[in-house]
């Protein structure tokens, strides 16, 4: 499923997520509710929200938080107050006062979990194995329950990260940097300047993944700012990958089912983080195993294309049913068996030649191009991987020689193309031209020919 419904039902959005996670595209936008629920699991409040932050390190540089106005701002405008508040008081430079608030936040968010939280927390990460992490947050939580599988990031690192390593992006910056902490009014204007390189890979990386928000309240600006930049970065009309905005939105009296804002993100509602979590990972197991064995039968039927008995060759040529059954799992995972499958229908068309050797065995000719003509008309030519394709086109040229309603050619595979040819699709057969005329395939060019005659 690449995408879900307008309204889906809880059991489809989360089911989503866990098809997103095995694709490996989900990605997770993590705020500072999720710090909160992996710290303030008892009675102690350890990890603060934006609005205690600011009043601690108020408190910490001397500035009277009650005497900062905070009506109708938002956070940043805040921050800048108080630096000027301490730049006032102290006979200092705002530049200073600014520079001494990031080193008390670094301060402030040195948090780290306790050895059941973190296990906890970690196992809930590792089930939803995100493609990557952008995080509003200061702290290096993320990477405490990450250890060793992630790269934290800050936000003038490319967001990249060695293979089998998660990025952590700290858009607002991190910790262990306070002087890239972005926290002031000033700071988020250079975080937004236009075709910054920050703004447009972070655009493509939410554009190109399902998005998971944790620990966000609804409309939060960081939200609503990502997710305009993914929709406004370019426009596309074919998606091969699962797409969506998902929010994790923790209330008192959570909704049963999903819902869309306004701003077209699904919101699914919980009482609790960890409530949320053990809903996934129960969904995500059954997948899982579904999933296993389907790769299980894969690799069988695999094994099998590779190196076919001789009744599994003489089935695929005689029996459609098995023959359509086989094209529709090929369709399906053609990545995972074109290979064997290339070797396979090599040893297919072989045998319809030895079965053509007889005196008067027409009918192993009308085999040979009604095997050709099933995979060639089951798949959209966008669908059809090159080396199969050159397979096909190749057989074509050699069995066609015997198509046609004269003397010593197959009149039932003359009578089969006829037929047929008519459900071979103009983008195909102009492709098949292009290399019967590339390799000199005569016989093929002919045959082709007799399409737009």
């Amino acid at each position: 499923m690449l995408e879900l419904d307008e309204h889906p039902s809880r059991e489809e959005a989360i089911k989503f997520l866990s098809e997103s996670s095995m694709f490996g595209n989900l990605g997770l936008f993590i705020g500072a509710g999720f710090s909160k629920a992996v710290m303030n699991s008892g009675l102690d409040q350890i990890a603060l929200s934006w609005d205690q932050l600011l009043e601690k390190a108020s408190g910490k540089l001397e500035v009277d938080y009650a005497e900062i106005w905070k009506e109708g701002v938002g956070y940043p405008d805040v921050a800048s107050s108080i630096c000027i508040k301490h730049s006032e008081d102290k006979g200092g430079t705002y530049k200073d006062a600014l520079s001494k608030l990031k080193r008390e936040i670094a301060m402030l968010t040195g948090w780290y979990p306790d050895k059941e939280n973190r296990e906890k927390f970690s196992n809930y990460l590792e089930s939803l194995a995100p493609s990557w992490v952008i995080t509003t947050n200061y702290d290096l939580i993320i990477e405490s329950l990450m250890t060793g599988q992630c790269v934290p990031l800050g936000p003038d690192e490319s967001l990249s990260a060695p293979q089998g390593q998660v990025p952590v992006y700290h858009l607002h910056g991190i910790r262990t940097n306070p002087e890239g902490i972005i926290i002031s009014q000033e700071d988020y204007v250079s975080l937004f300047r236009p075709n910054e390189y920050r703004q447009i890979k972070l655009a493509l990386t939410i554009k190109e993944s399902t998005t998971l928000l944790l620990g966000y309240g609804l409309g939060d600006v960081n939200v609503l700012t990502a997710i305009d930049w993914s929709r406004n970065v370019f426009f596309s009309k074919q998606e091969n990958y699962p797409h969506d905005v998902i929010q994790i939105l923790r209330t008192s009296n959570p909704k049963e089912e999903p819902y869309r804002d306004r701003n077209g993100i699904l919101i699914l509602e919980t009482s609790d983080l960890t409530k949320f979590f053990d809903e996934f990972e129960a969904v995500h197991r059954e997948l899982l195993e579904e999933k296993r064995k389907e790769e299980d039968a894969l690799e069988k039927l695999s094994s099998e294309l590779e190196d076919p008995k001789e009744n599994t060759i003489k089935k695929f040529i005689d029996d459609e049913d098995y023959r359509q059954g086989m094209l529709k799992v090929l369709g399906s995972f053609s990545s995972n068996l074109i290979s064997g499958f290339v070797s396979f229908l090599n040893r297919c068309i072989d045998e319809t030649w030895v079965r053509a050797e007889p005196k008067n065995a027409w009918k192993a000719y009308d085999q040979n191009l009604t095997i050709l003509l099933d995979i060639l008309t089951t798949f959209r030519l966008s669908q059809i991987p090159p080396a199969l394709l050159e397979t096909c086109a190749y057989a074509l040229h050699r069995v066609a020689y015997y198509v046609g309603d004269d003397h010593g050619e197959s009149w039932q595979a003359n009578a089969t193309f006829e037929k047929r040819k008519a459900e071979l699709s103009r983008e195909l057969v102009d492709e098949l031209k292009n290399i019967a005329a590339q390799h000199s395939y005569v016989n093929l060019g002919r045959l082709i020919g007799r399409i737009t005659a």
